[in-house]
């Protein structure tokens, strides 16, 4: 069976991955000028299940792999998913998906915590101001080598805690080191040497 995707050329979508290049690029400290990640639309959830090699869930709506950014394409985006669409929620998805790939380099792809790379893209796409809340942390952490919908839903604010009160330098070193901490324990031990207290969710704010 054939399974068609397609590169991304559409001119409001070259404009919003443009814009986030440059955004990210200044965060992460990477100029990113040959062989840049490109972005691939997917057709429906047929595709997304072979391409991943499982079948996904139907709020599985993107994921970057290799370089590349995988997106379910707009057209179909509520027929394939039990996600609604607009223009403001796509476009965030796109620079979520990007900030994965910029996470990757500076990581050396460790994978790991789940919970600060999902964290990262939320807060830098700017999708923890399109989520609910929390009144205060209780889950994030618990999310460091499985994934889940769960991992969505506190990991935005808890990274949008450390960049604002200790700033983006801090958050960096900790992506680039987490690839020599790969366990859970030795993660917290490596978290409290940067940021000097416990990786506990007492000591994560919401403002």
């Amino acid at each position: 069976m054939v399974y068609k995707i397609e590169k991304i050329s559409r001119p409001k979508f070259d404009r919003v991955y443009k814009k986030s290049m440059r955004e990210l690029s200044s965060f992460f400290r990477i100029n990113w000028n040959q062989n840049p990640p490109k972005l691939i639309l997917v057709p429906d959830r047929k595709t997304i299940d072979f391409l991943k090699g499982e079948k996904t869930e139907e709020w599985v709506i993107g994921w970057a792999s290799k370089g590349n950014v995988y997106l379910l394409d707009d057209k179909n985006f509520e027929k394939e998913s039990n996600h609604k669409y607009s223009d403001k929620e796509y476009f965030a998805l796109i620079k979520h998906e990007l900030a994965h790939c910029f996470s990757s380099v500076v990581s050396n792809s460790s994978g790991k915590p789940i919970w600060l790379l999902e964290g990262i893209s939320i807060y830098l796409s700017g999708q923890d101001k399109l989520k609910t809340r929390p009144k205060k942390l209780t889950k994030f952490i618990d999310f460091f080598d499985k994934s889940g919908k769960g991992v969505y839903l506190e990991s935005g604010f808890a990274v949008a805690f450390l960049v604002k009160k200790y700033g983006e330098k801090k958050l960096l070193h900790l992506l680039k080191a987490s690839k020599e901490a790969m366990s859970k324990k030795s993660f917290a031990k490596l978290f409290r040497s940067i940021y000097g207290f416990e990786l506990s969710y007492k000591n994560f704010k919401i403002a």
